[in-house]
């Protein structure tokens, strides 16, 4: 017996040593998901379809997708208003975050029907500037939710020509963009942190 006790004393002295080298070892890292800044993902603009309808096309990077149900649309000074934007119907996912909801991808149209005594009693085709907000939300497929982003645009009355959005806020985050049909909204901070949260 006392023959085997040099031997179990070295196999427990080796035990203690890998368990020592083990949690020495510095803790693995994951990288985090490569994400696309809120004005890539979803990116907004506005137009005038005809004198009393606003269009806004949405257009969404691979690996995202907005809800349906998120899309809200008021005047500059946050009325909503009176009628319902006419919105195509989209498919349904169960989400983490929210349950089985509606969703989009790839891009979206939603009209928007405008009465004048909402905007001020403005005429048609006066090309009086118009001041509307449209607030929308997404998701990446890697488990990431955007919060809601809130868009400003100021369009002509009647005009046609698509308008990306003045200004994007979302929880107190604001960047400010050029109002026009070929520049892109400037990025976010570019911290993916101040801009998302993830999903349960």
């Amino acid at each position: 017996m006392k023959l085997l006790e040099p031997f179990v004393r070295t196999a427990v002295l080796a035990t203690l040593l890998v368990s020592a080298t083990v949690s020495a070892a510095p803790p693995i890292e994951v990288a985090p998901p490569d994400l696309l800044d809120a004005a890539e993902a979803f990116q907004v603009s506005a137009r005038f379809l005809d004198t009393n309808t606003v269009e806004f096309s949405y257009q969404i990077a691979d690996g995202y997708y907005m809800y349906r149900e998120r899309f809200k649309f008021s005047t500059d000074s946050g009325k909503p208003f009176s009628a319902k934007p006419r919105m195509p119907s989209g498919k349904f996912k169960q989400d983490l975050t929210f349950g089985r909801v509606e969703t989009y991808r790839k891009s979206v149209r939603v009209l928007l029907p405008l009465a004048n005594t909402e905007l001020g009693g403005i005429k048609a085709g006066t090309g009086t500037p118009v001041s509307l907000q449209a607030t929308s939300q997404g998701c990446a497929d890697v488990g990431v939710c955007y919060p809601p982003q809130r868009h400003q645009f100021k369009l002509e009355r009647g005009s046609m020509a698509p308008v990306r959005p003045l200004s994007a806020s979302s929880s107190g985050f604001t960047t400010v963009a050029p109002q026009s049909s070929s520049s892109m909204p400037t990025p976010g901070s570019g911290k993916i942190s101040d801009l998302i949260k993830r999903a349960p």
